[in-house]
């Protein structure tokens, strides 16, 4: 399969080694894995600091978020079957969603929603999970009536999607902050 990797940390964008595209194995699944055939991706910052990270001692596949199509299943998936279109953030112990295929843990997969294009769908796992957690995890917000929260970078990724959040799964009072119209 075809795939995007980096096989050394710290390269700038511009050095042609930063990036590169590679033919691999293609993957086969474990046990609860979901064997999908990717049809978009998303590129996230963090996927820039984990290339900045701890040093690969082989080509490394980045990317977290993608969208694609089931193509087999491991033997012990029941949430899932061929055909099946899911979207998912990926997992850092895997190799990433920049190629052709990937594996899932179909734990942590979902259905695809039908009233989104695969680009639109891609650009929200790592995104919306981020902002959930901040939001019922982290903040532990129940109910919110008669609170207020002050979103900073509110027109950015995950700040949009704990805007949209906040304001219709809360009673919170949404105040945001961006820096474009």
């Amino acid at each position: 399969m075809k795939a995007i990797v980096y096989s050394q940390n710290g390269l700038p964008v511009t050095d042609p080694q930063s990036l590169y595209q590679t033919e691999l194995p293609k993957p086969q699944p474990g046990e609860h894995d979901l064997l999908v055939k990717i049809s978009a991706i998303s590129v996230n910052p963090v996927d820039t600091k984990v290339r900045a990270g701890s040093p690969v001692t082989q080509p490394r596949i980045p990317g977290w978020d993608a969208v694609g199509t089931v193509e087999a299943i491991g033997e012990s998936v029941t949430l899932f079957r061929p055909g099946d279109k899911v979207y998912y953030a990926g997992s850092i112990i895997r190799p990433g969603s920049y190629a052709e295929y990937s594996l899932v843990d179909e734990r942590i997969a979902a259905h695809k929603p039908a009233s989104l294009s695969d680009a639109d769908a891609a650009a929200l796992p790592l995104t919306s999970l981020t902002a959930w957690e901040l939001l019922f995890d982290r903040l532990e917000v129940k109910d919110g009536h008669g609170d207020a929260i002050l979103i900073i970078g509110a027109g950015g990724g995950v700040g949009s999607v704990l805007t949209q959040l906040a304001s219709k799964l809360t009673g919170l009072r949404v105040i945001g902050t961006a820096s474009r119209a």
